[in-house]
C-alpha cells in the first residue's frame, strides 16, 4: 500500500473511499490524531488516486460526491455475494485426497474392479465360458481354434440385449506366458486417465465418455474380426484421445498429458498394428482414439463458441 494524503474528517474520508470504490480503485482510510490518512492498495493506481484526492480536496461537497455511498454499498454487497459463492464451490483438497480412491473416483474404481472380477471368473473352468458368452458382443462357438457365430449381425443386441455393446470392455485375456498383462496394462491406464477425468469432470461425464467410446469401438471391432475380442483398450484410447486434445486446445481444462505418455500410447498403438505382439483389437484402438479426440476437440470449440456469443 502507498500513502497518498490525508483528510480532515471521518465523513470526508468515508465519502472519498466510497467514491474511489465506484471508480474501481481500492483505498482505505486510517485515523491518526486529528486526520484521516488515505492509503492506496495497488501501486498502479497511486497516481490516479492522487489526482482524484487533489480534486476532492478542492470541493468535498461537489455534486459528484453526494450520492456515491449507495453505489459503493451495492458494490460491496456484490463482492460479498461473490466471495460466498466462491467459498461454497471450494473443495477442501486435503479432505479430498485423504478419502480413498474408490470414494474420489467411483466410476474408475468400478471399471477396474469389474474387470478384475471378470478376469478371475474367466480363469475358472466352471464359469469362464458362461461369463465370456454373457459379456461378449454376441454368443459364439469354438471349433478348434476357430470361432463361429451367427450370420445375423448382433442378433442378441437386436433382441434387446443392448448391454452387449458395452460389456466386452470387461473381458481380458492372459498372455502366452499366462500372465494377465492385458488386464494390468488396461487397469493401470484406466486408473491414470479415468481417475484424472473423473476428478476433473465428474463421474457422470466419465460414464458418458466410457459409453460413447466403448460402443463404436466394440461395434467396429466386431465387424472387423468377429466377436472374439475384449478389453478396456478402446475406452483407454478414447480417454487418452479426449485428454490429449483438451490439453492441446483447451488450456483452461487443467488437463495435462505429458509427452512421454503420448509417445508411449501412440507407439504402442502402431506396434500393435504390426501384429508382432499377437492378436490385438486394433480397430477398437483406432475407433476409440478417434472418438475420444473428436470429443475433446468438439467440446473445446463448442465451449469457445458459446463464450464468444
Amino acid at each position: 500500500m502507498r500513502k497518498i494524503g490525508s483528510l480532515l474528517s471521518e465523513q470526508q474520508a468515508k465519502r472519498f473511499e466510497d467514491y474511489m470504490l465506484t471508480k474501481g480503485i481500492g483505498v482505505t482510510v486510517e485515523s491518526s490524531s486529528d486526520q484521516w490518512t488515505v492509503w492506496v492498495y495497488d501501486e498502479d493506481d497511486v497516481e490516479q488516486a492522487k489526482a482524484a484526492l487533489a480534486e476532492f480536496l478542492e470541493n468535498p461537497e461537489a455534486e459528484q460526491y453526494q450520492h456515491v455511498s449507495r453505489e459503493a454499498d451495492a458494490i460491496r454487497d456484490e463482492k460479498i455475494k461473490k466471495a460466498r459463492e466462491v467459498v461454497k464451490k471450494q473443495v477442501n483438497v486435503r479432505e479430498t485426497w485423504n478419502r480413498p480412491f474408490t470414494s474420489r473416483c467411483p466410476v474408475t474404481s468400478m471399471l477396474i474392479g469389474i474387470s478384475v472380477v471378470v478376469y478371475l471368473f474367466l480363469q475358472t473352468s466352471e464359469y469362464g465360458d458362461q461369463i465370456r458368452q454373457a459379456l461378449s458382443i454376441c454368443t459364439f462357438k469354438f471349433s478348434g481354434n476357430m470361432i463361429s457365430f451367427t450370420k445375423s449381425p448382433l442378433m442378441e443386441v437386436r433382441a434387446g440385449e443392448i448391454w452387449r455393446l458395452v460389456t466386452p470392455i470387461f473381458i481380458h485375456f492372459s498372455g502366452a506366458n499366462g500372465l494377465p498383462l492385458h488386464l494390468l496394462f488396461n487397469c493401470f491406464m484406466t486408473y491414470q486417465l479415468g481417475g484424472a477425468i473423473e476428478m476433473n469432470r465428474g463421474s457422470t461425464k466419465l460414464v458418458l465418455l466410457v459409453l460413447v467410446t466403448a460402443i463404436p469401438s466394440n461395434v467396429a471391432q466386431y465387424y472387423w474380426t468377429g466377436p472374439g475380442f475384449g478389453g478396456l483398450s478402446g475406452v483407454v484410447y478414447g480417454m487418452f484421445g479426449y485428454m490429449w486434445m483438451k490439453s492441446k486446445y483447451d488450456p483452461k481444462s487443467t488437463f495435462h498429458v505429458p509427452p512421454n505418455m503420448v509417445f508411449m500410447l501412440i507407439g504402442w498403438f502402431f506396434l500393435c498394428m504390426t501384429g508382432f505382439i499377437g492378436s490385438i483389437a486394433n480397430m477398437a484402438h483406432a475407433v476409440g482414439l478417434g472418438t475420444g479426440m473428436a470429443l475433446g476437440i468438439g467440446s473445446t470449440f463448442l465451449n469457445q463458441a458459446g463464450k464468444s456469443r
